[in-house]
């Protein structure tokens, strides 16, 4: 078992496994943020602790599925802008394109199924299927299932946490067939249907996010205002508003903020502080009205920028 505490996020969005992902924090970090992780037989099983509340961009890796479930009920979550519900279990396909926001501090727990070992069955579905893209989908399947898969990857952690030797056992053998087998049945029944979020239909949305992103990663160190971001979209403002507040849960203009405050924080968190100073830092990201983004940065990380940029220092 795998067992890590991170007290900065990006390491912690950088150390989960199977995913390429990036977070911005959203508000300001509560705790420890912790990953465990416990391979049994090319399953990989994970669970995370997050400190804050925060947006979790990313894509899954092309060799497998993903079943994400969310174990802090009292935390309003969204998968793709789907709400997530006290049942609900999220799907990954291969390769997929993910974004799960939260507004606190939260726990999950995720298994990663390479594709090589689904049944032939449901492999024989998914390449009848037109999809059309990668998709993440967001089942609501019978309670007892969801208390079954927690309970199982509960009691798997548990178990890899006091016997060091478990992973190379007959019962972690044992524990893999009954992950596969709940995985096979969930991911087999939505090969068979579309989903149908609330709401903006899922492809108009996912359509203008996409437009969005792109326009904003070709701008990474810009000024970008909302105004322009919906031209590129080529939507209103106030369908961007409803867009991106359904996907990111927060509007446009929180959003680039936020954007603009987790840049500067990890250029300062690699920055020399023996070559370069706060200030060009900022300028270097469009950044000139010093005083205020200080104040906003430190309502967010809980410190200056001289403090993020000092702490290397020591």
């Amino acid at each position: 078992m795998q067992a890590h505490c991170y007290n900065d996020f990006d390491e912690f969005a950088n150390s989960i496994k199977n995913v390429n992902s990036k977070m911005l924090l959203r508000a300001p970090q509560n705790r420890t943020w912790k990953l465990s992780s416990v391979n049994l037989n090319g399953i990989n099983v994970q669970t995370g602790q997050l400190g804050s509340g925060n947006i979790a961009e990313g894509e899954l890796m092309l060799d497998g599925y993903m079943l994400y479930l969310p174990l802090t009920y009292s935390v309003e979550y969204s998968a793709n802008g789907n709400i997530l519900k006290n049942n609900s279990l999220v799907i990954l396909e291969p390769g997929c394109e993910f974004c799960i926001t939260t507004k606190e501090e939260h726990d999950w727990y995720a298994v990663f199924i390479p594709s090589d070992m689904l049944p032939a069955g449901v492999e024989t579905e998914e390449s009848l299927r037109d999809s059309g893209g990668k998709r993440l989908w967001v089942t609501q399947p019978n309670r007892q299932v969801v208390k079954r898969l927690q309970s199982l990857v509960g009691s798997i952690m548990k178990t890899a946490r006091h016997y060091s030797q478990f992973e190379s056992t007959s019962a972690a053998s044992c524990a893999a067939a009954e992950l596969l087998k709940i995985a096979s049945l969930e991911i087999g029944q939505s090969l068979y249907t579309e989903p149908r979020p609330p709401g903006r239909p899922r492809l108009q949305r996912e359509e203008v996010i996409r437009s969005a992103k792109k326009y904003l990663e070709a701008r990474h160190k810009e000024n970008v205002y909302v105004e322009e971001l919906a031209i590129a979209a080529q939507v209103s403002e106030r369908t961007l508003r409803t867009v991106f507040n359904e996907y990111y849960g927060v509007g446009p203009v929180k959003y680039l903020q936020l954007r603009k405050l987790n840049q500067v924080h990890r250029a300062l968190n690699v920055a020399d502080p023996e070559e370069q100073l706060v200030s060009n830092i900022l300028m270097a990201h469009g950044e000139w009205e010093f005083s205020r983004f200080a104040s906003r940065y430190r309502r967010l990380f809980g410190e200056l920028p001289s403090d993020t940029l000092q702490r290397k220092r020591s």
